[in-house]
């Protein structure tokens, strides 16, 4: 096994094949050293705890935060989704949330001529879900499509594991019928007003911190990409932050490509990937949207920074 960032490792997850079956191992090795193991030396030795709460959803948690995807009541009527509600950094006591809302929210779709937009997190009922528990890791898988939209294919999975302060995510969203689509989007994830501040890498790669305030007349003239590779929100007075680490991204057909800082009622705040931004553009059987994304708790930026070198750079492995 092989560091490659020059960063320190303690219990890093790493998922590997072993005589055909997936294995996550948690790995400490120091910065740019290359070790040998025996598998038995990097079992877990925590586990993600797994509360059931409904017919799909659950609450999980590990020794850093606890993330709620339970069922919600809408105008009086259940909502079984399976996506994340809220999200408690237990280091700080703080829970991050969208009252109105689910927190993660998307992928969301507008066909055109809709009044509005709905979301994966309107998705219920959920046609096929599972939950599996394996090395300390929950994965937790859903297939089907939205009943307002069975032109469309969904497929999502979270990955949650013992140790870190991040969770995985990744959809893919595969149209199977023609539909004429006004809005798409992807990665959102909208909370109360609990932040300060928004941060995304330059042009030259150095990190741009501003209030949220701020923000507007920067990227007014300065858009953000739909890849751009990482976004943060953060409270500097609390001491806390969330961001994503953007591991993949592709679409067929990409339209007002962008990726938004948005304001919300109540002074909520999200983010979002735009992949087709209000304008009606026809999707044919077989185009495809995937996104990979890593969901990052923290103190402060630098942490988050080097959370985010770690996922880039995950360790080399040989299996032997």
């Amino acid at each position: 096994m092989r560091e490659t960032a020059g960063v320190a490792r303690e219990n890093e997850p790493v998922t590997v094949t072993i005589d055909g079956r997936e294995r996550t191992l948690f790995v400490s090795i120091g910065p740019h050293q290359t070790r040998t193991f025996d598998v038995s030396e990097v079992a877990r030795h925590e586990k993600v705890s797994v509360q059931a709460t409904d017919p799909v959803g659950f609450i999980a948690e590990n020794s850093i935060f606890r993330a709620d995807l339970s069922k919600r009541t809408v105008d009086g009527r259940g909502e079984d989704s399976g996506m994340l509600r809220g999200l408690t950094f237990k280091p700080l006591g703080v829970t991050l949330r969208r009252t109105q809302n689910r927190m993660h929210w998307a992928p969301s779709f507008q066909r055109e001529g809709a009044k509005g937009y709905t979301s994966m997190a309107m998705w219920d009922p959920v046609q096929e879900h599972r939950r599996t528990e394996s090395d300390g890791m929950v994965t937790f898988t859903r297939e089907g499509y939205h009943t307002s939209y069975p032109e469309i294919g969904l497929f999502a999975e979270y990955r949650f594991f013992p140790y870190v302060p991040y969770f995985l995510f990744r959809a893919t969203l595969t149209v199977q019928k023609p539909i004429d689509m006004f809005w798409l989007r992807g990665q959102e994830m909208t909370m109360d007003d609990l932040f300060t501040h928004v941060a995304w890498p330059g042009p030259d790669g150095k990190s741009r911190v501003v209030t949220f305030d701020e923000r507007k007349p920067i990227l007014g003239g300065e858009p953000l990409p739909a890849d751009v590779p990482w976004v943060a929100f953060l409270n500097r007075d609390k001491g806390y932050g969330y961001g994503a680490v953007i591991l993949g991204f592709s679409g067929t057909t990409l339209t007002n490509a962008s990726t938004e800082i948005a304001d919300g009622a109540g002074n909520g705040k999200y983010w979002y990937r735009q992949m087709i931004g209000r304008k009606s553009t026809p999707l044919k059987p077989g185009d495809r949207y995937d996104e990979r994304t890593a969901y990052v708790l923290f103190r402060t930026l630098e942490e988050f920074l080097s959370w985010e070198r770690r996922l880039r750079h995950p360790l080399e492995i040989e299996v032997k």
